[in-house]
């Protein structure tokens, strides 16, 4: 794709949709497009491991800057490790110190990360998790999926385009696009995160 930033992008969904009444709303497009990209993409760099101090009046904990999705919370107790088990929220039974070591042993994610307990001391946390892409606009020109997967603004904006102006042929064309552009490019991460599929071989037989 012969477009890198934010500016080029832009005149990238104007050219592809040959129409130069979009300058008002075409932020809008690509604010709509990185919320479904968010939703989809599975981003290596965006798989962050961060660790805070338990509270000890609290059984709450912030989330992480650009939460989007836990995938593992270890606490940290001295040189032991343990990784806490999920709850749903309906699932998390709270419990009082009086009843339990106050060490967390289960947490749920609402809209704040929640333990069984409130811990007894300011343990180490810390949360694997998926992080939202970094927004583009005038100030933040790039990012990681702008730079690895342009295809991915540029058919999720037109999507949306094209969604806007009730174009049901080329929203039809576009959401085609963007489907395999993200197909690919989560391929593509799964690849980089667990490397190529071995290959399988079969003893004694022969072409």
């Amino acid at each position: 794709m012969p477009f890198s930033n934010y500016a080029d992008l832009k005149q990238a969904i104007e050219r592809f949709s040959h129409r130069t009444d979009i300058s008002d709303v075409i932020d809008d497009f690509i604010d709509l497009a990185e919320n479904r990209i968010d939703k989809e993409l599975q981003l290596r760099d965006n798989e962050i491991r961060v660790q805070a101090a338990a509270s000890t009046s609290s059984r709450f904990l912030a989330l992480p800057d650009r939460f989007l999705e836990m995938r593992m919370v270890e606490l940290i107790n001295g040189s032991t490790r343990t990784e806490l088990q999920f709850k749903s929220p309906s699932g998390l039974r709270p419990v009082s110190r009086s009843d339990t070591s106050s060490i967390p042993k289960f947490y749920t994610v609402t809209s704040q990360l929640e333990f069984d307990v409130t811990p007894a001391s300011a343990y180490t946390i810390e949360m694997n998790y998926f992080a939202g892409i970094i927004p583009l606009d005038a100030t933040n020109t790039s990012n990681d999926v702008l730079t690895n997967y342009p295809d991915l603004y540029l058919y999720g904006s037109l999507a949306e385009l094209y969604t806007w102006a009730g174009d049901m042929d080329q929203l039809s064309v576009y959401e085609q696009k963007f489907a395999g552009a993200m197909k690919k490019a989560n391929q593509q991460e799964k690849r980089g995160r667990y490397g190529p599929a071995p290959a399988i071989q079969f003893e004694g037989l022969g072409p």
